[in-house]
């Protein structure tokens, strides 16, 4: 039978010295949604965003994305194909302009060569044109066009934050991975964050999110998965979630409502 999910994980496994990050690990993501990641440090969030983007092969399992197989792809190959992601740490460079920033997210989509934009034909005006298009776009949605022409590194930090996002989606993703993108963030950018992600979910990029700030996990997922020592411990909506007494005993400390 076809798979319509935009994202199937299947039997995924992760090792490092003997230590299993990653056991087993299963789990299907469809279309214009926004499924989150959770639980304690250690339990193999983060290891398992690198192996969806490339940068670690699993020992065995399988990740088809658009119902091609991710294993074995090379990291560009695999954002060619429409996944994109943001890290814990910045990643930004601080002496470009916000623009110049963002449409650096972009470039994986040129195909003209290194010959071709030293001697400046005229492919190569037009694809930096549609970059800056892009890029601009990108910009637009993060509410962040009021900056494009500031140099990155003299923005607050939560607005460093928007613009990585904002680099990301200058690639023209399908799939958007966020790691713990409100870390840092006080409580009123935490919320605006919260009304970003929403809106890439409603321009139509599916968003897996990985994050420990449980009222806005709550108040903007469709769904959860809930990670323990490398392996699955609930899978469901928030309500599920909050519910479930294996979660409150190993992560959530208890049944409490979130809101944000």
């Amino acid at each position: 039978m076809q798979d319509t999910n935009l994202l199937t994980v299947e039997g995924l496994e992760q090792s490092f010295g003997g230590v299993m990050a990653l056991a087993g690990v299963s789990f299907h993501t469809p279309e214009n949604l926004i499924y989150a990641i959770i639980g304690p440090n250690g339990a193999g969030k983060t290891t398992l965003f690198n192996v969806l983007c490339g940068f670690y092969q699993p020992a065995s399992g399988s990740l088809r994305f658009n119902g091609q197989e991710l294993r074995g792809r090379p990291p560009h190959r695999i954002a060619a194909l429409g996944i994109a992601r943001t890290f814990q740490n910045l990643q930004l460079f601080f002496n470009m302009t916000v623009l110049e920033n963002v449409m650096v997210g972009g470039h994986l989509r040129a195909k003209t060569g290194l010959l071709a934009a030293a001697l400046r034909l005229p492919q190569v005006r037009h694809e930096e044109q549609q970059l800056r298009e892009w890029a601009r776009e990108a910009l637009e949605l993060c509410e962040l066009t009021d900056h494009a022409e500031h140099p990155a590194g003299a923005l607050p930090y939560g607005l460093m934050k928007r613009v990585e996002m904002a680099r990301a989606l200058a690639a023209k993703p399908r799939l958007l991975l966020l790691d713990e993108p409100a870390a840092g963030l006080n409580d009123t950018e935490t919320m605006a964050l919260r009304d970003l992600i929403q809106r890439i979910r409603a321009s139509g990029v599916t968003v897996l999110l990985v994050e420990h700030h449980m009222p806005l996990v709550m108040s903007v997922s469709d769904r959860l998965l809930v990670l323990d020592y490398g392996s699955v411990l609930a899978e469901g909506t928030p309500a599920e979630i909050q519910a479930n007494p294996r979660v409150i005993a190993a992560y959530l400390g208890g049944a409490v409502q979130y809101a944000i």
